[in-house]
Order: C-alpha cells, then structure tokens, then sequence
C-alpha cells in the first residue's frame, strides 16, 4: 500500500505492507487524514522516518473477531488511549498516562490502510453517521483538544477569552467558546485570519489593541483567560500584563527552536495568576467533541480546509506553513 513517509524534514510516497490485524481489530481504509500543526514540526525531527498522522476517518475494509466494527462501516478513530486505572487517570491527566503516549494505530493516518488496535476500536473510536461528511468527522480528535483547552480554563458564559495565534486551532477555539457563551477576542499578524475570526468574536493585528479590548469588555478587568495557541516566548510574558486579578495563562503550544522566556513572578503570586498547559484529550473529551461535530453544533468546514492528494503532501504542508490555507488535508487516491 502507499504511504507518506517522513524523514530528515522531507516527506515521500512510499510502499509499505499492509498490516495485519487481530481479534477485537480493524482494517481501516482511510478516506481522509488532517494535517496537524504537530505533524508539520515532526518532520524535522523524524530522522530515521515515520508514517505521521492522526485526523483520520475512515471505511472498515475488514475486521477481525470481535471487532465492535464491521466491514462497511464509516469510523473516525483516534490514536492514544489511557489505561483509566494509572495514578495520572485517576487524577483526570489521561494524556500523561504512559499507555496513552506509547499507544498508536498502525503505521499512522497517512497510509492507505490503518490497523486499528482492539484498544483503540473499544475506547477511541466513533461510527460516523449519514449526512456527515468524512472531513469534518476527521476533526473530531483536534476539536477535542481545544474542548479540553477550554475545560482547563474554566471557560463560562460571560468570560472574556484572548486568543493569541488565529490559526485552525485558534479559529476552532473561537467557534468553541461562541457556543459556551464566552465572548472571544483574537489576535495574530495575518489579516486574512483576523477577518475570518471577526465571526466568533473581535480580532486585531495589534498587540496594544488586543490588550484594550480586554479591557473593554470586561468593565476594565482584564482578561478572565488567555489561551496562547501560537507566537514567541517573550509574547506568552506579556500576557500576564493582561489578564485579570486571579486570571488564567494557558500555553496551548510548543516552542521552536528557543522555548525559554522571562516571567515576572511577583505578578503571579500578587495576582494569584494561574499558568496551565494543555495537551491532548481524554476520552471524554473525544466522546464530547465526535457529539458536537455529528449534531452539526460545531462546524469544521468553516476552516474551510483544502484536500490534497498523497503524492502532493509536501505542497499540503507548503500551503499550511505560508499560510495559504487554515487547514490542509490528505486524501489518498
């Protein structure tokens, strides 16, 4: 079968096996597979090559014995699973579960056909019904990580949320908090996306401007929360400027190549600041997410994302990485 290979921050065709599977498994044929932020920065780390992937919906071609899943069905499955039993699960940080990190569907979502674990068949994968389309299904594990982004917050109807980097995850969070009542205001450098998150909330170009609004909308407090999805170190520190007394920073991003900054302390333990992280989604979270897409409450499409053939991958990332596109996905026939 035909898979995207990465390696030494390239990426090529390449033939594969297709894997075999076993009781309580699938055979995925796979439809559709996003292309996460995450997948762009791994390239250049895979020195010696991985099938990257995780968006992904699919066709059962063949399921095993057992297997919850018969051959026909469309499934969007996702590709870590906790253990729900670890001390990590037991205190609701299932993505810090060793199970989860060293779980994966086999060889990753830019392949022909996937082997989907009996684990992940049980736990983390959902039947997709009619009418919905297989793209949108596809973005159902990184719509939950912005739910779970949102759950860290404490995100309420009436919180004023900032929103720094516009890109697909900052426009799903936008979406996200529209829906829970929360009034949301934007900022990136790139007027396009400025202009496309003007429908969740107010957006600007302009740090100043951004930190105004807060104000504005919040009687003069501050922002409850910021979520910082994208940009520099020394922006992350600004940010404690704008929050509110007893407000929250959550980095909702990795940093490369320089992750290193300077934080005014005393401003935390004065103010009570909070400084969060979010990573990954529990199973919940997926559930919850899959719900909000297949009931037409959230909307992925308005990403408007654009499809790419497997041989054309590398103009996929080409088009994320200049910002010609919000959200690239790979279809592969």
């Amino acid at each position: 079968m035909k898979a995207i290979l990465a390696r030494d921050g390239h990426a090529a065709l390449t033939e594969v096996p297709v894997p075999a599977i076993g009781d309580g498994e699938f055979l995925l044929a796979v439809e559709v597979c996003g292309l996460c932020g995450t997948d762009v920065m791994k390239l250049d780390t895979r020195a010696k090559g991985a099938i990257l992937g995780h968006e992904l919906c699919g066709i059962v071609e063949k399921a095993g014995p057992g297997s919850p899943f018969l051959a026909g069905e469309r499934v969007v499955v996702s590709h870590h699973v906790p253990c729900l039993c670890c001390h990590y699960c037991r205190k609701g940080q299932e993505s810090m579960c060793r199970q989860f990190q060293s779980t994966n569907i086999e060889p990753g979502g830019f392949a022909e056909f996937v082997r989907v674990p009996a684990l992940h068949a049980r736990h983390a994968a959902f039947r997709v019904p009619d009418g919905l389309g297989s793209i949108s299904a596809s973005q159902t594990e990184p719509l939950a990580c912005v739910l779970r982004n949102v759950k860290r917050i404490g995100a309420e109807k009436g919180d004023v949320i900032g929103i720094i980097g516009l890109g697909a995850i900052g426009q799903m969070t936008g979406q996200l908090l529209k829906l829970f009542g929360a009034t949301a205001v934007g900022l990136d450098l790139d007027a396009e996306r400025v202009q496309r998150f003007n429908r969740w909330g107010t957006a600007t170009m302009n740090a100043e401007e951004f930190a105004r609004f807060g104000k504005d909308r919040s009687d003069g407090r501050g922002f409850d929360a910021i979520i910082f999805s994208a940009g520099t170190p020394a922006l992350v520190a600004r940010c404690v400027c704008w929050l509110r007394d007893g407000g929250v920073l959550n980095v909702f991003a990795s940093f490369h190549p320089d992750p290193f900054m300077k934080l005014d302390l005393n401003q935390i333990y004065h103010r009570e600041l909070s400084v969060l992280s979010s990573y990954s989604p529990s199973l919940v979270d997926l559930k919850e997410a899959f719900d909000l897409i297949s009931s037409k409450r959230f909307n992925p499409l308005l990403l408007a994302p654009v499809s790419f053939p497997f041989s054309s991958f590398n103009d996929a990332v080409k088009a994320v990485k200049s910002r010609q596109t919000l959200k690239s996905v790979l279809v592969p026939r």
